[in-house]
């Protein structure tokens, strides 16, 4: 069950947002999370209910979590950079640099797997991080960013019921 609500008419929002609540039978907890977002007054409000869960990436869950409201304001801030970057909407290759492409291509190269330099040089290096990588949604739909993650980011451990994360 997921919940999207964006740009919405506060006074509409509460109403939307409880009879979508009552028609998934979300407990009291969820009703409460679902309207601190909407207090918060973010512009966009979005409550998950994920239960195939299959990753550990802690920018895919976000939760009302009143022990630690250090938790809610980096969230927010997330939200912000990603909703708006700015300034700081840099080139890829200023995060993943020239010779880290390098590198990845030899890996890439003694595992038998074709060049990709021209798309590198021509295309992806010089894309904005934010605004024409991140939230490219051919990329998304192709899964090209995010199942790696999803592949690399638990490690289960022989003769251990605890995994490692990265």
């Amino acid at each position: 069950v997921i919940i999207i609500i964006h740009n919405i008419d506060p006074s509409e929002l509460q109403t939307l947002a409880a009879a979508e609540a009552k028609s998934h039978n979300l407990s009291p907890a969820n009703m409460k999370g679902i309207f601190a977002m909407i207090a918060s007054g973010r512009k966009l409000q979005v409550a998950t209910w994920n239960i195939a869960a299959i990753n550990n990436n802690p920018f895919e869950y976000w939760i009302t979590y009143d022990e630690n409201p250090g938790y809610e304001r980096l969230m927010a801030n997330v939200e912000s950079f990603l909703e708006s970057p700015g300034d700081r909407d840099v080139p890829v290759n200023a995060v993943f640099a020239d010779d880290m492409f390098d590198r990845l291509e030899r890996r890439m190269e003694q595992a038998g797997w074709g060049s990709v330099r021209c798309y590198w040089e021509n295309d992806f290096k010089n894309r904005r991080i934010v605004t024409e990588f991140m939230k490219d949604p051919l990329l998304g739909s192709k899964r090209l960013a995010s199942m790696p993650d999803r592949i690399t980011n638990t490690i289960n451990v022989v003769g251990s019921t605890d995994p490692v994360c990265r």
